[in-house]
């Protein structure tokens, strides 16, 4: 405020001698258009509030700011754009007044009915123009006009200075709002320091303004193609309205932003279909490299939270079934579906399965989830039935399912793939067949050759080394393939579970042919799958003659009839064609078996002793159907009989009866087979005698030193006598006949000897 001291008094006014002020001379440059001039003396201004050392107050402050906005102003008139955008800055205009000029880039965010605070003598000297295009071609007319033809809308110089204004426009824009928002993040750390609630005040007063300049730097940055301005902007904190700049990221091609955007904003399914469209190569950004990863990675995330709800699951459900196509990535679908089936994490780990079979089950829960489980299969069979089949593997093998359906539809799935791979290549069925001869040709030549050089005049013995059951001979020698896998997937199932039809897999497998005079072609192939199946059903006798004669695996058969469990013979319990060990090894050493390396066998419950096998076992081996088969007739048959005979009677004659045994033996065979048998049969005998003997003695023993340690403290403790109740006459009756009966005793005398009244017994 200037202050006269000269006044001059008239006859009608009083008048004085002030020097101009700021606003006044600058305002007299502006209107003689001596920019220039104007902004020195602004900044002379701006030096001494800042470097002065007096104290300025916001008069003074507003009145600078009243300054600059009106040199910006007009140099935003006279396309300056560059001087204008630096003293608007200086001007702390708000950033809404400048991008009002600027209706390409305008949104909701900046709608014309918002209100903004202005110095009353700016908006008088504001642009009239409604547009920078405007602005830009007023000034063109207003300098060139009328000196090119046939105008200056339409003369070629005018049309390139028009673009390269343009842009010198928009490049001002960008710089203004860079350094509103630098100067917010400044502001906004001061207040947050003095008591960390300034922030949020600040970030209230002022969200649309912030809207507007987050929004509009990114429309800027996608057009002028700065994605690494743009990236910066959406990792730091922001206010950016995403409806707005999400047709100009897309047009401008900027997914992975945009991706980043509805990330942060927690829109899952704009999120997804963006990826959605990268994955089927609809869009392309380098900057998404891996666009199925990235999106399985978010969606098993979401499963992951313990918050998990029923919208997310649905979602992930969604898109895991989108992926199924063989065109896109089953493979990371399918683990997208047994992601959103697992039970969610609690505390940061899921719960394990033994977690799960300790909790008491809920039948209404199971029952929902079995139908879930359902409705989900019937949609994956329409989608890709082959990851029908690993679902349904995942449900008995992860989710531990007890649904019969389920088994029994993976069984038949699982053997019609087995078929398929024997119907549709014949090389697997030429493979198969030589494993199998192979297999039989050498656990008949390791019986045969126990026999020593003159075996027409020896018995044979025992072989010292166990030949491998059939199964791991199999899985050990056969290229890896996938109908390996499937072979040994199908076994593994069929001995483990007990939830299926048994008849309808055997027969699908007995009726497998391509005409009727092929029926049952493949048998003799699948025998150790029709032996697990018979072992279901209880059919012991089929069991051992398809191990022994179909598939000549003694091992197994000898192992079915004497099953141990963990800690000693099966009681109660059932018999396992492949064992529990075996299964678990073959799954350990097979590639892509690795889930099945926990599987919990199922058995049935006994129906017949190890004794009884064992003699089943016997009788198989002694009967000669089929033998000459399975020798091919390059062996003496009844050799072989004898081997088997005398392996079974030396390995497992402690559950055969001599007598049994005595009795099944053909006549014609040598008793040298039979020596070491009977031989370790009395043995045991006497042995079991012996043990019977030492124990019984052991026993006596025992009495006679608890009765010598007793006797002392039981002669201390003296007798006791237990005396009848009184009031009963039938009790006082005994009392008095045993006081007779001791008084009796009492008059004996012992010193004197009886007296004989028959004096002489044969006189008479």
């Amino acid at each position: 405020m200037s202050r006269s001291l000269l006044l001059l008094l008239g006859r009608h006014s009083v008048q004085s001698l002030v020097p101009a002020t700021l606003i006044s001379q600058v305002e007299s440059l502006l209107e003689n258009h001596r920019l220039q001039h104007a902004a020195d003396l602004a900044d002379q201004e701006r030096r001494k509030q800042l470097y002065g050392g007096a104290n300025v107050d916001e008069v003074e402050k507003e009145q600078l700011q009243y300054i600059y906005q009106r040199i910006g102003f007009q140099c935003f008139k006279e396309t300056l754009f560059e001087d204008a955008g630096k003293y608007l800055f200086e001007g702390a205009l708000d950033p809404r007044v400048l991008v009002s000029y600027y209706p390409q880039l305008c949104g909701p965010s900046n709608s014309t009915e918002d209100t903004v605070d202005m110095f009353a003598g700016v908006e008088e000297h504001m642009p009239t123009e409604s547009s920078v295009e405007e602005i830009i071609a007023a000034n063109l007319v207003r300098n060139y006009s009328p000196h090119l033809s046939p105008n200056t809308r339409e003369a070629p110089s005018t049309s390139e200075l028009r673009e390269v204004l343009s842009l010198a426009a928009e490049d001002m824009l960008e710089s203004f709002l860079r350094k509103c928002r630098t100067r917010r993040v400044l502001e906004n750390q001061g207040l947050g320091g003095k008591g960390g609630k300034g922030e949020a005040i600040l970030t209230t007063s002022r969200q649309d303004e912030y809207a507007v300049v987050d929004t509009v730097l990114v429309k800027l940055f996608a057009k002028s193609e700065k994605t690494r301005d743009l990236y910066a902007l959406v990792h730091e904190p922001h206010h950016i309205v995403i409806p707005e700049v999400e047709p100009v990221l897309i047009k401008n091609g900027q997914y992975n932003a945009l991706c980043e955007l509805f990330q942060q904003a927690g829109d899952h399914e704009k999120l997804l279909e963006v990826w959605a469209k990268l994955i089927d190569g609809e869009w392309s950004d380098e900057d998404v490299s891996d666009p199925v990863q990235t999106m399985v990675t978010y969606l098993t995330n979401l499963n992951e939270r313990g918050d998990r709800s029923t919208l997310i699951t649905q979602l992930t459900q969604k898109w895991a079934l989108w992926l199924l196509p063989e065109k896109r990535a089953p493979d990371q679908g399918l683990k997208l579906l047994m992601s959103c089936r697992a039970p969610a994490r609690v505390g940061g780990k899921r719960s394990t399965r033994h977690q799960r079979n300790q909790s008491t089950p809920n039948p209404d829960l199971i029952a929902q989830s079995e139908a879930e489980d359902q409705q989900l299969l019937h949609r994956l069979r329409e989608v890709n039935p082959s990851v029908a089949l690993q679902y349904l593997e995942y449900l008995i093998l992860q989710r531990g399912s007890k649904a019969q359906d389920i088994h029994m539809e993976y069984a038949m799935a699982c053997t019609d793939e087995l078929l398929g791979h024997l119907k549709n290549d014949e090389g697997i069925e030429r493979l198969w067949r030589a494993k199998a001869s192979s297999y039989f040709s050498s656990s008949t030549s390791s019986l045969l050759g126990t026999l020593p050089p003159s075996a027409s005049s020896s018995s044979p013995t025992t072989s010292t080394s166990t030949p491998l059951p059939f199964i791991s001979y199999s899985a050990s020698t056969t290229p890896d393939s996938p109908s390996k896998r499937v072979r040994l997937k199908n076994l593994l199932f069929l001995q483990a579970s007990g939830l299926y039809n048994v008849n309808a897999v055997k027969q699908r497998i007995l009726s497998a042919s391509e005409g009727d005079d092929k029926k049952g072609k493949y048998k003799p192939l699948l025998a150790l799958e029709l032996a697990v199946l018979e072992s279901k059903l209880g059919n012991h006798c089929s069991v051992l003659e398809c191990l022994v004669r179909d598939v000549g695996d003694n091992v197994s058969a000898e192992a079915y009839c004497t099953a141990t469990a963990d800690n000693g013979p099966v009681k109660g319990g059932g018999r396992q064609v492949i064992p529990t060990h075996v299964c678990r090894m073959i799954a350990d050493t097979t590639e892509g078996l690795a889930g099945w390396k926990d599987i919990i066998v199922a058995t049935q419950e006994a129906d017949i002793d190890s004794k009884a096998l064992v003699q089943m076992l016997l009788e198989v081996y002694m009967s000669v159907d089929d033998t000459e088969k399975m020798m091919n007739g390059k062996s003496n048959p009844q050799k072989l009989q004898q081997v088997q005979v005398a392996r079974l009677l030396n390995s497992q004659g402690i559950y055969l009866d001599v007598c049994d045994v005595i009795q099944t033996f053909p006549s014609s065979w040598p008793m040298h087979l039979l020596s070491p048998f009977i031989t370790r049969s009395l043995l045991r005998t006497l042995h079991a005698s012996h043990e019977g003997q030492i124990l019984k003695m052991v026993s006596l023993a025992e009495n006679w030193d608890v009765k010598e340690r007793t006797w002392a403290i039981l002669r201390e403790e003296g007798f006791v006598v237990e005396e009848a109740a009184e009031g009963g006459e039938e009790s006082k009756e005994i009392m008095d006949e045993a006081n007779v009966i001791l008084d009796k005793k009492a008059v004996l005398s012992s010193s004197e000897p009886p007296v004989d009244i028959i004096s002489d017994f044969k006189g008479e």
